[in-house]
């Protein structure tokens, strides 16, 4: 079965009664159900053998709670490694600083386990420290508009962050509900936000293409969306949609790798995305191997050159043409890094576009593009769906080639498959 909505792993509240069994539960709060729902992902609660559900789960959020449960780390080791994108509110942010201090702390002390580390460090470097009584931070809240206000408290958003990129501003006025806070931030992690008394807001990391943000805000209790929107974006994020109506609006952090294109002509020598590069080189391998000496015309492009483009298209060839066949800045797919226009040397001349000569490299072109985990992004006679006119030339990778299959054996569009139930 193909998956196209990302599971989201959500983390429980525990609470435990002394004498009632029945009254032992793992609690999950609806709104981050809801906010996921909204958001187009599937809520699943974590419960039992917690690295069972790594296999499952495409992102994980860790919600604010009473106590940092050892038992759940593995889901940030999972989300590290496998590059899935994790959101801790409050106490989940506090389990990421937690967690990554004594990850760097263990690198002195390499014999010691994970809770002697802990132990250790509890009390003379502690990882997380207790507010003041009177702090602005801690705020119970009630469902009355007035009450959430009243919570509010403005924080500071640096620039350059994952967080900014996500909410656009640089200060917030947001919702805690904490009486601890982090006291040391790993070298790892970067500070995002900070409140004016010097508590910090926001943390993330962003190294090797990994995603994992914490927030000591609570924006379940927003009625925008803009966090939960990225968590779910960020996952499939080689199924993201970027069209004339779908603007590129979170950075999916994608690592660009360079690519020196043999075709002389090329735009920005066409750095691509690394695993599009990866596959690219096998399908280009095969394509040589069938007397098909393919090259990348253009690639990945920042939106800066997408711009310069779009405007020298349009003053060339005039608005209708750059319409149909170029996109604006912030709208395009090679701003991902995911897509790759083609061209072929042949008999020791370049071609491109829609030369007559190149018929029969398009139809090979589509007829095993899939295998390699990449379709024709804009198929013939889609154009009321893609909104831009038939490019055989235009390939765009989704990795999976049993996706890719699906959507090219079904002559579908990215957008039918992803509308598709």
């Amino acid at each position: 079965m193909l998956k196209k909505k990302p599971i989201i792993g959500i983390i429980p509240t525990f609470v435990y009664s002394e004498t009632d069994p029945y009254q032992d539960k793992a609690n999950f709060v609806t709104m981050y159900s809801e906010k996921i729902e909204k958001s187009g992902g599937i809520p699943i609660g974590i419960l039992g053998d917690v690295e069972s559900f790594t296999s499952i789960c495409d992102g994980y959020i860790w919600p604010g709670g009473n106590k940092i449960l050892k038992e759940y780390i593995p889901i940030i080791k999972d989300a590290i490694q496998n590059k899935k994108p994790l959101l801790g509110v409050c106490l989940g942010a506090q389990a990421l600083a937690t967690a990554l201090n004594i990850y760097e702390d263990q690198q002195k002390s390499p014999e010691k386990t994970f809770q002697e580390t802990y132990e250790i460090n509890k009390e003379t470097n502690p990882y997380l420290k207790k507010l003041e009584e009177g702090n602005i931070h801690f705020h119970m809240v009630t469902k009355e508009k007035d009450s959430i206000e009243n919570a509010r408290h403005s924080i500071k958003i640096e620039k350059n962050t994952l967080l900014f990129d996500i909410v656009k501003k640089e200060t917030l006025n947001v919702v805690s509900l904490h009486g601890m806070a982090i006291a040391r931030v790993p070298s790892n992690m970067s500070i995002s936000a900070e409140s004016k008394d010097g508590v910090y807001e926001a943390i993330e990391y962003t190294e090797n293409g990994s995603l994992l943000l914490g927030v000591q805000f609570h924006p379940e209790i927003e009625r925008e969306s803009l966090l939960f929107d990225w968590l779910v974006s960020s996952c499939h994020k080689y199924l993201g949609l970027v069209n004339r109506e779908f603007e590129l609006k979170y950075p999916c952090n994608y690592k660009i790798v360079e690519y020196h294109s043999k075709y002389p002509k090329c735009i920005n020598d066409s750095n691509i995305e690394e695993n599009t590069f990866l596959a690219w080189k096998k399908f280009q391998t095969f394509l040589h191997e069938n007397g098909y000496k393919a090259e990348v015309e253009s690639a990945y492009r920042t939106k800066e050159l997408q711009e310069k483009i779009y405007n020298q298209i349009k003053q060339e060839e005039g608005s209708e043409y750059a319409k149909n066949y170029v996109a604006k800045p912030g709208f395009s797919e090679h701003e991902l890094g995911l897509a790759i226009d083609v061209c072929l040397k042949k008999e020791g001349e370049w071609l491109s576009g829609f030369d007559k000569r190149l018929d029969d490299f398009y139809s090979f072109l589509k007829d095993n593009c899939a295998d390699y985990g990449f379709i024709i992004r804009y198929p013939e006679y889609k154009e009321k769906i893609t909104k831009y006119n038939y490019e055989p030339w235009h390939i765009r990778f989704v990795e999976d080639s049993k996706v890719a299959h699906h959507i090219m054996d079904n002559d579908l569009t990215l957008e039918e498959y992803l509308e598709s139930e």
